[in-house]
């Protein structure tokens, strides 16, 4: 008898330390995010001491996968949880039909419900940690503008003209070096490209720092199509620090996509701060299509801050002045995303906004745009260069 209750004491006794250790590691994210909250410096010190580690294993693990790991993962992942479910409702409803007599077989399901209960909440509570580490302290960073020695500061709308106009410029030059279909419109040329993007960001790491030694090979998901629906160009996991992007989407947004997404591998999570090192390694690439996709969402964007910023008569003057080239790949851009907006393309806007704005980026899906400012930076800062692009 006091062997028998010993037994329970200790099983009791386990049972508790094992519920007791999911809160621990939640409260250990938790923690991880309050002090890099409120001690910026400890997230930059991370980021440069402990956050590298990441990428190297983790990153370089899922990156020897010629698919996206996330994506099959995931998948596994649902339909597993989708099969417990199903087998527990089965076996729920077997178990109300039967007699008394096998109450023992109903306390060992529930036994086993609890065990898997208490697997999956491990498995939630080490993916929130696994976030914290590799994103959210990120968040908190210092900003690249740092490392490229630049200040954001108030400018003119005569200084977002002149931006305007200089990559207006850039795009002529690159306009008769790119190739096109038969209705003249961009075409990527894909050979290497992943190459070309991992020479890129290795290139701006040793020209400013700050970005890491370790840039994996991007993937586009087999479930692209999906993407498309959610209006979706690009994502990072932060669980197996992949870089993906829309393998349907125009080709003249795949380089600077994909280069926005190692940008996030490289431990900088906000987007301005993406698009702008994305802007950087893009325009600096050796391959052309590069260049290309630097200028053409800069411009982009640029347009966007001018079209809020000057009387409508001044934007189209602004806007006349778009090469040919440019004008038809924007057609076709808004051609290809028309055809797959809906209640999905809003849903992920909005979530993308709700989580953005609690990822300490207030303005939500807008900070993307705020890439201009950090250009218009980059532009005056006399030290770095005298014109831009």
């Amino acid at each position: 008898m006091k062997l028998s209750t010993r037994r329970g004491h200790n099983s009791l006794k386990r049972n508790m330390i094992l519920w007791l250790g999911i809160p621990i590691v939640f409260l250990t994210g938790l923690a991880l995010l309050f002090i890099a909250n409120r001690f910026p410096g400890f997230a930059s010190w991370y980021s440069a001491n402990i956050f590298p580690v990441f990428p190297r294993t983790v990153g370089r693990f899922w990156g020897l996968f010629p698919f996206s790991a996330f994506e099959i993962l995931g998948i596994a992942l649902a339909v597993y949880i989708l099969t417990v479910i199903l087998l527990a409702i089965v076996r729920l409803i077997k178990s109300r039909r039967r007699s008394f007599i096998y109450w023992h077989e109903e306390k060992s399901f529930k036994s086993r419900i609890k065990t898997m209960a208490l697997r999956l909440l491990y498995f939630l509570a080490a993916l929130f940690l696994m976030f914290v580490l590799t994103t959210g302290i990120n968040y908190n960073r210092e900003s690249f503008a740092y490392h490229v020695n630049i200040t954001v500061q108030d400018f003119t709308i005569y200084d977002l003209e002149e931006l305007y106009i200089l990559l207006v410029e850039r795009a002529e030059d690159l306009a008769g070096e790119i190739e096109t279909d038969e209705n003249g419109r961009f075409v990527l040329r894909r050979e290497n490209i992943h190459t070309y993007a991992q020479q890129s960001m290795h290139e701006l790491n040793s020209l400013y720092g700050g970005l890491g030694t370790f840039f994996p090979r991007a993937k586009a998901p087999m479930f692209s199509r999906a993407l498309s629906h959610l209006n979706i160009g690009g994502f990072f996991s932060p669980w197996t620090l992949e870089a993906h992007y829309n393998g349907e989407m125009p080709g003249q947004s795949i380089p600077f996509i994909i280069n926005h997404e190692l940008a996030h591998v490289s431990g900088h999570m906000r987007e301005d701060e993406a698009n702008f090192i994305a802007y950087l390694a893009s325009r600096n690439s050796q391959h052309v299509d590069f260049q290309y996709s630097a200028v053409y969402i800069a411009i982009g964007y640029v347009l966007s801050d001018l079209r809020r910023s000057v009387s409508s008569e001044r934007y189209q003057e602004l806007y006349e002045m778009l090469p040919a080239q440019l004008r038809r790949d924007f057609a076709a851009a808004r051609e290809f995303w028309q055809n797959f907006q809906g209640r999905p393309a809003e849903i992920s806007t909005r979530a993308n906004d709700a989580y953005l704005r609690a990822n300490r980026q207030p303005d939500g899906v807008l900070s993307y745009g705020r890439m201009v400012e950090l250009l218009l930076a980059y532009y005056h800062s006399p030290q770095i260069y005298t014109s831009l692009p």
